[in-house]
């Protein structure tokens, strides 16, 4: 009868014991409601913007497509009729988002966010670049030497340049489409205000070959108000027909002095 007591007081010692001892951490679980564990360190935010792609310069006036293609006309939706291919105009010297590139073309966004195809021959896909301008008649050199100077060619004043590569004292530049020349970097423009007004020449040229000058000629008051004091906005005007503005100087002048008439001759009174 000894034992069972015995065995009692044994047992409530055991778990006093146990109770002083300290137990393990607990593990987390990965409930629902547990805090998510920190990211490493460099790895990209899940909700951060996504890129928009690498930029590129529209080289020449291109047509923006709904597909890659360029049928006039594309199908539709099921049961609908054909929908035009077209999007919309890009002008030399626009930069776009280059999305998606498929042999000859390229998923571009515009400005706009805009998201259409258009030929890659339009594109200048090159990282880099430059934007500048000529403000008189620039040489060009058929490589980067003073002996190479082609005679026949000129980079006309108001052209939208695209800097390629520099090897003073020359720079290679993109003048059209994909035509390159080698220009002295000294004959460059690279401010805002003339680069401006260039882009605007640009697609004021544009528009007079497609007998739209009186669109050029709103573009020119554009130019106008835009770039006031602009040298290039006076080579606009010109090309457009428009004598440029005359000088502050001239115009606050005061007018020539009318000549006193000339003294009757003796007897006209009296012949009167």
């Amino acid at each position: 009868m000894r034992l069972l007591p015995a065995l009692a007081l044994l047992a409530l010692a055991a778990t006093a014991c146990s109770r002083s001892q300290p137990g393990a951490p607990a593990q987390p679980q990965g409930d629902a409601g547990a805090a998510p564990a920190p990211a490493a360190a460099g790895a990209p935010d899940a909700a951060a913007p996504m890129a928009k792609g690498p930029t590129a310069h529209v080289n020449s006036v291109a047509t923006l497509r709904r597909e890659p293609t360029d049928a006039a006309k594309i199908p539709g939706k099921p049961g609908a009729r054909e929908v035009p291919n077209y999007l919309a105009t890009l002008y030399r010297g626009e930069r776009v988002a280059v999305l998606e590139t498929r042999e000859d073309w390229a998923r571009v966004r515009s400005s706009d966010d805009s998201e259409g195809w258009m030929k890659r021959v339009s594109l200048l896909e090159q990282e880099g670049v430059t934007e500048a301008t000529v403000l008189a008649p620039a040489d060009v050199f058929d490589r980067p030497d003073l002996l190479a100077a082609n005679a026949k060619r000129k980079v006309d004043a108001g052209t939208l340049v695209l800097v390629v590569k520099a090897r003073p004292p020359f720079s290679e530049v993109n003048v059209s489409g994909s035509q390159d020349a080698w220009v002295l970097t000294d004959r460059l423009d690279t401010s805002e205000k003339e680069v401006s007004v260039a882009k605007l020449i640009e697609k004021a040229r544009y528009l007079v070959k497609s007998n739209k000058k009186d669109v050029a000629l709103q573009l020119l008051a554009l130019a106008r108000q835009h770039s006031p004091g602009a040298t290039l906005v006076n080579v606009m005007a010109t090309e457009l027909g428009e004598p440029p503005p005359a000088p502050a100087d001239a115009a606050s002048a005061p007018a020539a002095a009318t000549p006193d008439a000339a003294p009757a001759p003796p007897g006209a009174a009296a012949a009167q």
